[in-house]
């Protein structure tokens, strides 16, 4: 008797272990890139803006990349969201990314060439006004009914600059801004503005 109660709790067991292997279960793609999904996103306060400082996206592009220094920022639209396009430059290498603007999630990384002249093409992430600066710069610049659509950072020749995509009256242009101490440098001829189709 007690030979066949231990067959039958052995056939039991390897039963239950049969159906709990051979059951199917759901299962979901990975979604993310491993080497980026750690570490790169950003968490804000409550009430806290959405909108990111020049030192927040430096930080996320050099811990991914920590021996890179940034070349320019750009604020775009990709697939119907708002991301910061940012290229940087190590000695060897340059790097691009895509960071999204609500989430802070990295995305499109690419890895180019050799860069020439890196110390004339790089800027420091805490040593330039912010993009709001920038942006409110440009708009005091034109004047009354000016509105700002976009904006990039870029070092070049040492110099590092804002432009700023203007639109006012109908008329679309871009405004330079010194990105070191918010200063004028100039602006663009203005642009017609195609008609808005409803």
């Amino acid at each position: 008797m007690n030979k066949k109660l231990a067959s039958m709790l052995v056939v039991g067991a390897l039963t239950c272990g049969f159906f709990a292997v051979g059951t199917p279960t759901d299962v979901q793609a990975r979604k993310v890139n491993p080497d980026t999904d750690a570490t790169m996103t950003l968490n804000r306060k409550d009430g806290q803006s959405v909108v990111m400082t020049m030192s927040q996206i430096g930080t996320i592009f050099q811990n991914r990349f920590p021996n890179a220094a940034l070349h320019s920022v750009e604020l775009n639209t990709e697939n119907l969201k708002y991301v910061y396009k940012v290229t940087g430059y190590s000695v060897n290498n340059t790097m691009h990314m895509n960071i999204d603007i609500i989430t802070g999630k990295t995305s499109n990384e690419k890895m180019g060439g050799k860069p020439k002249n890196i110390p004339q093409r790089i800027f420091n992430k805490d040593s330039v006004i912010s993009p709001a600066e920038a942006q409110q710069k440009a708009v005091d610049a034109l004047g009354e009914d000016a509105v700002s659509k976009g904006w990039k950072i870029v070092a070049e020749k040492g110099e590092v600059t804002y432009t700023v995509l203007v639109h006012q009256g109908g008329y679309s242009q871009n405004v330079l801004i010194n990105a070191k101490d918010g200063s004028f440098v100039s602006k663009t001829k203005p642009k017609v503005l195609p008609p808005v189709v409803d």
